[in-house]
C-alpha cells in the first residue's frame, strides 16, 4: 500500500505499519498486560494516534522508528494498517539513528529501569563505536570520570555529560542504573516485571560477591523484606569472622535461652516499647530467621554419638 501524504505538512505521512522497523539495540519489552498500555490501546481505538511516531527514512519503503514504540505496538494490537509518522532527516549511520531514539527514550519518565540501563549503555556504544565498550568498561570509565573528569577520555566525558542532561540523572544514579546490567538474568527479569523494586536491585548489584545471593533472592521473592533487611542479609557474611582456634562460639543452647528471655522482657515492659521499637525488633528477627534458613542446608550434620561400652 502506497504512503498517503497528509495535506497539512509534507513531512507528515501515513505509512503502512509493516514498513516501520525498530532497531534491536533499543527495542524495549512492552508489557501489553499493563493497565497503562491497555489504556493507551483504548485511547487510540477511541481517538486515533494523536501524536505521530517519529521516524527516519530507511531503504526503499522502510522507515526506522525513533520514538513511539508503545504507540506502534498499540496500533499493531488494534490491527491498524496505517499510522501517522513524522520524518526526521538524519544520516544513514545506525549509530546516529540509535542515539536519536535513545535520546527520546531517556526522557521518558515511565521507562522500565532495565530498559533505561540498556538504553544508556547502547547510547554510549552508539556514540563511541570504536571503543567497543561493554558494561564493565563503561562503569570503569565512569569511576575515572567521577574521580576527576579531566582524566577520562574527552569523548566519553562529553557523552556522559549529555546523558545526564538528557535523562536528568546525577552521576550516582547513572552508575547505579548501569550496575543493574551486571545482575543475573533472573533478577533482571523480576525488576523488569516490577516484582522486585529497583531499589533492591541496586542492593543486589552492590553485593554481587555475596555467596548466598541466589538463596537470598529466592527467599525474598517468596517473602518480601524491607531494603534495610535485604541489605543486612546481603552483607551479613562480611561481619562474620571466625578465626580457628581463637574465636570461641557461644553454645547454641545458651543463645536460644537468651532469645527466650527477650519474650519475658517484652511482656513486662510492653507499655514502655513504642510501635517503631517493636517494628525494628521484628525486622531484625526477620533477618535472623532468614540467615538461619539460608545456612541450615549447608550446616554440618552432628557427629554420631559414641556408644559407651557396657559396664561389667
Amino acid at each position: 500500500m502506497a504512503a498517503k501524504k497528509a495535506s497539512v505538512n509534507p513531512e507528515f505521512l501515513y505509512v503502512p505499519i509493516g514498513n516501520i522497523v525498530v532497531l534491536e539495540q533499543v527495542r524495549s519489552n512492552i508489557n501489553i498486560e499493563a493497565d497503562s498500555f491497555k489504556s493507551l490501546v483504548q485511547s487510540i481505538k477511541d481517538k486515533g494516534i494523536l501524536e505521530p511516531l517519529l521516524v527516519t527514512k530507511g531503504d526503499g519503503d522502510s522507515y526506522t522508528l525513533i520514538c513511539g514504540e508503545r504507540r506502534l505496538e498499540a496500533a499493531r494490537q488494534l490491527e491498524l494498517e496505517l499510522v501517522p509518522v513524522r520524518i526526521i532527516e538524519t544520516g544513514k549511520e545506525s549509530g546516529e539513528i540509535i542515539a536519536l531514539q535513545l535520546t527520546e527514550n531517556l526522557q521518558r519518565e515511565d521507562l522500565n529501569p532495565m530498559d533505561q540501563a540498556k538504553g544508556i549503555l547502547a547510547y554510549i556504544q552508539a556514540k563511541l563505536p570504536d571503543k567497543n565498550y561493554d558494561v564493565d568498561g563503561v562503569m570503569s570509565e565512569l569511576v575515572t570520570y567521577n574521580r576527576r573528569r579531566e582524566d577520562a577520555p574527552e569523548a566519553f566525558a562529553s557523552t556522559v555529560d549529555a546523558i545526564m542532561e538528557i535523562s536528568g540523572k546525577a552521576y550516582t544514579s547513572l552508575f547505579r542504573t548501569l550496575s543493574l546490567l551486571k545482575l543475573p538474568p533472573e533478577i533482571q527479569a523480576e525488576i523488569r516485571s516490577g516484582n522486585l523494586p529497583v531499589s533492591q536491585g541496586y542492593l543486589f548489584a552492590a553485593n554481587l560477591e555475596c555467596p548466598d545471593r541466589s538463596k537470598i533472592f529466592e527467599a525474598i521473592m517468596k517473602t518480601p523484606v524491607t531494603n534495610a533487611t535485604l541489605n543486612n542479609l546481603l552483607t551479613a557474611y562480611k561481619k562474620v569472622k571466625i578465626v580457628p582456634g581463637v574465636t570461641r562460639l557461644v553454645p547454641m543452647k545458651k543463645q536460644i535461652e537468651s532469645l527466650r528471655s527477650v519474650e519475658s522482657r517484652i511482656e513486662t515492659g510492653i507499655a514502655k516499647y513504642t510501635r517503631p521499637d517493636l517494628q525494628t525488633l521484628l525486622d531484625e528477627l526477620h533477618v535472623f530467621c532468614a540467615l538461619v534458613e539460608l545456612r541450615l542446608p549447608i550446616a554440618p550434620e552432628p557427629a554420631p554419638e559414641k556408644k559407651k561400652p557396657p559396664q561389667v
